[in-house]
């Protein structure tokens, strides 16, 4: 058993379903990996631009907004003189560090409502947002393995895309619509999703093919719907 929140941060990579059981109870420990998962976010994206080849990555991004065709000589020429590197720098790593605390919050949202439904409980909207930074640890294993990557990368040559080594962007070409869509699915995702399952089962006592659909069910949606915008508007 975790004996404080920082073993337990590390515990729940390794050993989940034992770690929940002992989290139920430990309300604000939830602090701690929403310290790490913030930090290591921000670590990242701040190392990153600081040592990448900034005009190469510009060069890199602006041939792939001319081969996708979306975009005018005159608007791609507009989009480059907003993408200075400290503009590029702070809107990446604040967007990052947002869009985890607004994304957990909304599924805190979503675990409180459903699971009210199916396993009626009294736990709160903060307990279940507090599950949720537990949920999302491998993120921090996700960092420190793009950390590596940009370590080990050729003078800095490593665009943004390659922080994710374990994404299935390899399956579409970079112009392709599709390419964000199966750059978005990578192994810490799904290791997340398995993370959630186990703790639903440990906390409310439900069967793990119920979990697992509870868990699932909002990346399903998302890239069900994704898939079927790409389809009908390709």
């Amino acid at each position: 058993m975790s004996s404080n929140s920082l073993q337990a941060s590390v515990d729940i990579l390794t050993s989940p379903r034992e770690t929940f059981d002992a989290l139920k109870d430990k309300k604000g420990w939830s602090w701690t990996p929403f310290g790490l998962v913030i930090a290591s976010s921000v670590a990242l994206f701040l190392y990153y631009f600081s040592v990448v080849d900034f005009e190469w990555m510009i060069e890199q991004m602006l041939e792939k907004m001319a081969a996708q065709g979306d975009m005018s000589g005159e608007e791609l020429q507009a989009t480059q003189e907003f993408m200075t590197k400290t503009s590029m720098t702070w809107s990446t790593t604040l967007g990052s560090a947002i869009g985890i605390i607004v994304i957990n919050a909304i599924m805190a949202v979503y675990f409180n409502l459903i699971t009210k439904v199916s396993s009626p409980n009294e736990l709160t909207f903060t307990a279940w947002y507090g599950f949720s930074w537990w949920v999302s640890m491998p993120l921090v294993v996700s960092c420190l393995l793009s950390g590596l990557v940009i370590i080990f990368s050729s003078a800095g040559m490593v665009s943004l895309e390659d922080l994710s080594p374990t994404s299935l962007g390899f399956l579409a070409d970079q112009s392709s619509p599709w390419f964000g869509f199966f750059s978005g699915i990578n192994l810490f995702s799904l290791w997340s999703i398995a993370l959630g399952a186990i703790g639903l089962s440990s906390w409310l006592g439900l069967a793990s093919k119920k979990t697992f659909i509870i868990a699932a069910s909002p990346t399903l949606v998302i890239y069900t719907c994704w898939a079927l915008y790409i389809g009908f508007s390709g």
